[in-house]
């Protein structure tokens, strides 16, 4: 607990400010989608990672844990000071990158908790954290307002740099096992479908979280104070919206995905910058609903997977949402497509998610279609990349093959001479 405290500041900090950041020193809209779509290409790679060498992290699930855990602050922490020598795009993937194992062992340490004690634990973990997201919020809108120039940049980042490695000190105090299960079949059908609607919504949300404050700011012509004001109310609002979603039946969550669908459309159409505050509220409102549904199921569904599959989920679903970003060019099209994820999102949770369907036996039935046509589409993919990987091994041997034939060839010609 005394973890989420302490890194609700440090994660608010870094990561609401990075698109102010990166706009204030020169990105646009599309540059930022760009560098973030590179940078979770690489995180997805490195949740595959993970994955695959799950038994090994789970084994050494202390260790491991501090180790990624600390490592994530040190990089999150230099982004402003990598901008001074030209590699923030380094930086700024690694930092991506090492959310993964971080983000993977923490689910990992609470899974392994009884069912309804990790069912309380994510909820109270979500308070906590986002009563530090205030002071985190509160902190950057002090500084943002009262100081000019880069520096202001860098001393926020140093500071929730320092209050990150705080939460990595309790982490090596705390006791934290990794005890989880394989699960059956009926199990991964179950996690199948929860997994497809956390990618849509994460999707959805990274659309919008990475281009929302940078749409202000070059758009509307808001000051990066105001920006900041917006994370600050999502952070408050997220204080007290665990306490209206936890313990609400699963029919209820619908309400939340509803709300969501609504957000990216009014905040593409509204051009008056102070009702975008009080979007800010309706969207943590709704999407901390949205998360917390997730969250919950895959408490209960536990097994061995679920921690590396939800972070993999996650890092696929970034980069899915950027991919579509580039692909889209415009504020206007990404709210558009962001629309479209959380409508589809929807109906992928009435469909397929029981806890959440009209007709529970339909949804089974449908959850297990899913199932079936993300298991075929796993094989498919893995025995295409494992043969275009031979291929390009085999054509790379037989190309220095006969670069060497040529060479010997030549030399032998020279030396007769």
């Amino acid at each position: 607990m005394l973890e989420a405290l302490t890194s609700g500041f440090y994660v608010n900090v870094t990561r609401s400010l990075a698109p102010i950041f990166l706009a204030v020193v020169g990105y646009d809209i599309l540059d930022i989608v760009e560098l973030n779509a590179k940078a979770y290409l690489f995180a997805t790679l490195t949740a595959y990672v993970v994955y695959r060498y799950r038994e090994l992290f789970v084994r050494n699930v202390k260790i491991f844990l501090i180790t990624f855990h600390a490592l994530e602050r040190l990089f999150w922490g230099l982004i402003p000071i990598s901008q001074n020598f030209k590699i923030l795009p380094i930086v700024y993937t690694l930092a991506v990158c090492f959310t993964v194992p971080t983000s993977s062992l923490i689910n990992v340490a609470i899974f392994s908790l009884e069912r309804d004690l990790a069912k309380r634990t994510l909820a109270l973990r979500s308070s906590l954290g986002s009563f530090s997201n205030v002071l985190g919020s509160t902190t950057s809108l002090i500084i943002l307002y009262t100081m000019v120039g880069f520096e202001k940049y860098t001393i926020l980042y140093f500071l929730a740099s320092l209050v990150g490695f705080t939460s990595t000190t309790f982490l090596s105090f705390a006791s934290i096992r990794g005890e989880l299960e394989d699960v059956g079949e009926e199990v991964r059908v179950r996690y199948a479908s929860v997994l497809l609607f956390l990618t849509l919504v994460t999707a959805s949300s990274s659309l919008i979280g990475l281009t929302w404050t940078p749409h202000l700011i070059r758009d509307l012509g808001v000051e990066d104070h105001f920006a900041m004001t917006l994370s600050f109310l999502q952070t408050l609002t997220a204080i007290f919206a665990p306490l209206f979603w936890s313990g609400r039946r699963y029919e209820t969550y619908r309400i939340s995905i509803l709300i969501a669908s609504t957000i990216p459309i009014a905040i593409q159409i509204v051009k008056i910058p102070t009702i975008h505050l009080s979007l800010a509220v309706l969207y943590s409102f709704s999407f901390n609903g949205v998360n917390m549904l997730s969250s919950f199921i895959c408490a209960e569904i536990k097994g061995r997977e679920i921690p590396f599959l939800l972070t993999t989920s996650t890092s696929l679903s970034q980069l899915f949402g950027m991919t579509l970003a580039i692909v889209t060019g415009d504020f206007g099209a990404m709210m558009k497509t962001s629309t479209i994820l959380l409508i589809l999102a929807l109906f992928t949770s009435l469909l397929t998610i029981p806890e959440i369907s009209f007709d529970v036996e339909r949804a089974r039935v449908y959850s297990r279609i899913v199932y079936d046509v993300t298991l075929s589409g796993y094989s498919f993919s893995t025995t295409l990349a494992r043969e275009t990987t031979l291929l390009a091994l085999r054509l790379t041997v037989l190309s220095f093959s006969l670069l060497l034939i040529i060479f010997i060839y030549r030399v032998v010609h020279y030396l007769s001479l």
